[in-house]
């Protein structure tokens, strides 16, 4: 039985060699940014694959391998501790990296879009509404999944959902808020700056969110580290 004074907010240790793992993560992200500018500024890069916007760029594999990895450690903390609200939190990451590599909300929006005839509006596509309409779907299914594990869960599961939701939020901007405001805009050095901050940022958010996920699957009530909150 853990103890009543742990901690259970989960924080970036600065000692810790699982931030050198971190570090790794973001670096390769800042380094597919990196490789994106050169491909759409310079002539240095013409093969597309290098681009942010790629579908099945290199930098989108690197993403899946990220929320592959974040939907193992999750069954992997839900058979540990017998929680239904982990085994939830892996289905969300799983259906991410399937939407994500098979472009499930895209295929669906559309088909929505056509049987409803959405109309286009405020700049948006009428695809771009249906999408909508499958994401909250999604999140809606997936949310109350999360929600019914949320009240049988102990104090550390909760805790623990409270960091992803604030995470996923963050993701949510980069992946929806941005891409909505993209669809505006026409010019060449503002559209430049929202494909890094749409699919740069999405890169960056999934990093930390696996590396949260791995220092929950590794943590320990025993542990005493000195600890910055993420």
């Amino acid at each position: 039985m853990l103890h009543k004074n742990i901690n259970y907010s989960f924080h970036l240790d600065i000692n810790n060699w699982k931030v050198q793992q971190l570090g790794l993560l973001l670096i390769t992200d800042l380094s597919f940014i990196f490789l994106h500018l050169l491909f759409a500024h310079t002539r240095f890069i013409s093969d597309y694959a290098f681009s942010l916007e790629a579908e099945m760029g290199y930098s989108e594999f690197f993403q899946y391998v990220k929320e592959y990895w974040i939907a193992l450690l999750l069954i992997f903390l839900a058979i540990r501790n017998r929680s239904f609200l982990y085994l939830s939190w892996s289905f969300l990451f799983f259906y991410l990296l399937l939407d994500d590599s098979l472009q499930i909300h895209e295929k669906l929006g559309l088909y929505i879009s056509n049987q409803f005839n959405f109309i286009p509006l405020f700049n948006l596509r009428s695809e771009d509404f249906g999408e909508i309409i499958v994401s909250g779907l999604a999140c809606l299914i997936f949310g109350s999944m999360i929600l019914l594990g949320y009240r049988f869960g102990n104090r550390l599961s909760r805790n623990v959902s409270k960091s992803l939701i604030k995470l996923l939020l963050l993701l949510a901007f980069c992946g929806v808020g941005v891409d909505m405001v993209h669809t505006i805009f026409n010019n060449s050095l503002m559209e430049t700056l929202l494909i890094v901050v749409e699919d740069g940022g999405e890169l960056i958010v999934m990093s930390l969110i696996a590396y949260f996920v791995f220092s929950v699957s590794d943590y320990s009530p025993s542990k005493n580290h000195k600890l910055l909150r993420i």
